[in-house]
């Protein structure tokens, strides 16, 4: 466990990390294991844990007023998601696509360890300047572009994920998106 967090944030603050910096991630963090389809927090939750994936893949959804998901995220290993508004009751959904492991830290502990090292507001940042990009992408690229972009940047993603996975993620249909991949096919 302590490997993979040490390594994980040695990768963000581009050093080894200090004896007290290992002893404070190791007491902020714990080990968690989320069975397939197992639901972590639903909407309305008072949420006040975020995740970092060890092995396995989650999504973060919301579910429109008529019952329609909206994949938002997906994150794989060694990658973090969860709501960041915590501790207000979340918005979203965040559900375990494959048995996953996480490494998971309470908010006030994720506090503590930002205001300890510094380099955590700028991934924080990258993050957002992601969420940022999709967002854009989303209002303002077809469908066809959005799965081309998709499979450029996260060809192992679309990998592991159903096609009914990537419609939602896409914001389209299983049926539209069967046609987008043999539109495409065809080009080939």
């Amino acid at each position: 466990m302590e490997n993979i967090l040490n390594t994980f944030y040695e990768r963000i603050f581009e050093r080894k990390l200090s004896h007290d910096e290992e002893a404070f991630i190791k007491e902020s963090f714990r080990h968690e294991s989320f069975i397939k389809k197992q639901l972590i927090f639903s909407s309305g939750d008072s949420n006040t844990r975020h995740y970092i994936v060890e092995k396995g893949l989650l999504r973060l959804y919301i579910i429109d007023p008529s019952g329609k998901e909206f994949n938002i995220l997906f994150a794989k290993e060694n990658q973090v998601i969860g709501d960041l508004t915590t501790p207000l009751p979340t918005s979203f959904f965040l559900e375990a696509i494959e048995d996953t492991n996480v490494f998971s830290i309470d908010d006030e502990q994720f506090r503590r360890l930002t205001g300890n090292f510094s380099k955590i507001p700028e991934t924080l940042k990258r993050s957002y300047i992601f969420l940022q990009k999709r967002f854009i992408s989303i209002l303002s690229k077809t469908a066809e572009e959005n799965y081309e972009e998709l499979i450029s940047e996260y060809p192992d993603l679309v990998q592991r994920l159903p096609q009914y996975q990537i419609a939602s993620y896409l914001g389209v249909t299983p049926v539209f998106l069967s046609q987008i991949m043999a539109k495409r096919a065809k080009k080939r």
